[in-house]
């Protein structure tokens, strides 16, 4: 962002501004999911609900950053 001019580019400013957003909010939201994955009591369910919980998070930012 700090290459672009909000000014001249603003539409281009807008698009890396929300990109960036999305990303970190992804971040955030997949390391507090890992961190609160316990390794040692794994099972096929909970490892189902957390391949589901990130193809959710991953089809909605991707949906949220084409809109």
């Amino acid at each position: 962002l700090q290459v672009l001019s909000q000014d001249e580019t603003p539409f281009i400013y807008s698009l890396v501004f929300g990109e960036g957003v999305v990303n970190d909010a992804t971040s955030v939201v997949l390391f507090n999911a890992i961190q609160n994955f316990d390794l040692g009591n794994i099972n096929t369910t909970k490892l189902l609900n957390f391949i589901g919980s990130f193809l959710y998070l991953f089809s909605t930012s991707a949906i949220i950053g084409v809109a």
